[in-house]
């Protein structure tokens, strides 16, 4: 049988669904490889996340180059997602990534099992042993749409994540009579640098919840991210360290103590929490985001995953996964449908829903707004995506797609300069590249009968097509070009 790739588009344009979903009896999940593009210059990462979730809870095998105390410096591009599939090391998994894009930001909230004697620098790739990362090895990495797992060597503690749109979960199952501590780095991230954290608050609430935030100065120039972190057994007892001097600590410095004490904050602070591990060595810990509050990401902790298990989250992440690949209906060898299927999931990560259960979001403008009549979505890297992606999703996914384009909308009337995204996220313009490649969304979106506000939308095109000091509009509108000389 001659070999051929088919895709058969079934009512598509209309419904966004097909009438199938599995291929000769298989789940569409098993076609989808998270491994690929995690090489070179792929930009891809192989964790846990739902569709368009927020939460890309995944490992990371390093940011960037690191100096001699272990932190971050250096060039960015290759590690956009946190993870090279060449490294030897995994440093923790962190709940924040980009998929796809040519620069980096996020990692934030980052979690790492730990046996053995306590370090609380992260190490370095050639001297692992310095810190708290693991080697690993690819044989014991499993990778599907939610789903993560390894085997961390140097801890012997086995790793399982998976996730819903705004809480990950983790799974650690540890040796029997070893120590069981987890470490919760506030200051990691993927473009680091010093002074990246402006500032980070941990409470431990009791002993099986904490709640926090950290504010942070990167691609995305001041992103407040709130957690709310649940635990299935109880701190044994818990600390943390600053990891450089604070220039002024206040009145308050004089209570804090660096062990057992409820309220820990800083910029450069790294916390870890013991428990017990000899009645159950499995620890299940739930850990919900949201960028307006703490009492945020409590609502969409309890509302997402509640009082499941671990499995339970899994196989209703699988489910949604699933029926979101189910826009396509295709016939072709092995690696045809993993190159198919893969692609699609990888359309589906970002943009990301950007607003808590309750409908709440931080705008582009600082404010908490109610999204009432839409989904509120970030992470438009629009220079990008304008060409294909969102064409696309016009087509296989126009709810979603309609309501980025609505996102884009009220981004453009936060904004003091009245201008469509160029490139947003978490709440901020990262201003990449020339043009107003939103206006190409837009239009598109309106020609292919998307329920928006047409007159919104052409006062947004028309009022982001006009900037004078957006770069080369005013010399534009002038003289009808852009003069090379200057430009």
């Amino acid at each position: 049988m001659k070999k051929q790739f088919v895709v058969i588009l079934i009512a598509l344009f209309a419904l966004g669904t097909a009438t199938v979903s599995a291929v000769d009896g298989k789940k569409l999940t098993t076609y989808v490889n998270p491994m690929i593009g995690t090489s070179g210059m792929g930009h891809t990462f192989p964790g846990a996340c739902a569709p368009f979730g927020i939460v890309q809870l995944s490992p990371e095998t390093d940011t960037i180059p690191h100096n001699i105390d272990g932190r971050y410096q250096g060039k960015v591009y290759e590690y956009c997602a946190g993870y090279q599939h060449t490294d030897p090391t995994i440093v923790g998994f962190s709940h924040t990534h980009l998929s796809g894009t040519g620069h980096s930001d996020l990692g934030d909230v980052m979690l790492m099992p730990q046996t053995g004697s306590l370090r609380l620098n992260p190490g370095t790739a050639t001297h692992p042993d310095a810190g708290y990362r693991s080697r690993f090895n690819h044989d014991t990495e499993k990778a599907a749409p939610g789903y993560y797992e390894v085997m961390l060597a140097d801890e012997g503690v086995r790793a399982q994540l998976t996730a819903t749109q705004r809480v990950g979960v983790h799974k650690y199952t540890f040796p029997k009579g070893a120590n069981s501590r987890v470490i919760l780095d506030m200051l990691h991230g993927i473009y680091n640098y010093d002074g990246k954290v402006l500032w980070s608050s941990i409470r431990v609430e009791n002993d099986t919840l904490l709640t926090g935030y950290r504010i942070t100065n990167g691609w995305a120039n001041c992103n407040y991210t709130y957690f709310a972190i649940t635990l299935s057994k109880p701190i044994k007892s818990y600390g943390y360290r600053d990891m450089k001097k604070p220039k002024y600590r206040g009145f308050m410095g004089k209570l804090r103590l660096h062990e057992n004490f409820p309220e820990i904050a800083g910029r450069d602070i790294v916390a870890y929490f013991n428990f017990d591990n000899v009645t159950s060595q499995e620890l299940v810990v739930k850990v919900a985001l949201s960028a307006v509050s703490t009492e945020g990401a409590l609502k969409n902790l309890r509302s997402e995953v509640g009082g499941k298990s671990f499995e339970q989250v899994y196989a209703e992440t699988d489910a949604q996964w699933n029926k979101e690949l189910d826009v396509i209906e295709c016939t072709g060898t092995s690696d045809q449908m993993a190159m198919l299927y893969t692609s699609l999931y990888h359309t589906m990560i970002n943009p990301s829903v950007y607003m808590d259960v309750d409908r709440q979001y931080r705008g582009l403008d600082g404010n908490i707004h109610q999204a009432k009549d839409f989904t509120n979505y970030t992470i438009f890297s629009l220079w990008d995506t304008y060409r294909a992606q969102h064409p696309l999703l016009g087509l296989l996914k126009t709810s979603h797609n309609t309501d980025m384009v609505k996102s884009m909308i009220a981004h453009q009337q936060q904004s003091v300069h009245h201008l469509l995204p160029v490139w947003s996220l978490m709440a901020n313009e990262g201003w990449c590249m020339t043009g107003y490649h939103a206006v190409s969304v837009l239009s598109d979106a309106i020609v292919k009968g998307a329920d928006i506000n047409k007159d919104e939308a052409l006062k947004a095109m028309v009022e982001t097509a006009t900037c004078p000091y957006y770069e080369s509009v005013g010399d534009y509108m002038k003289y009808g070009y852009a003069p090379f000389d200057k430009y």
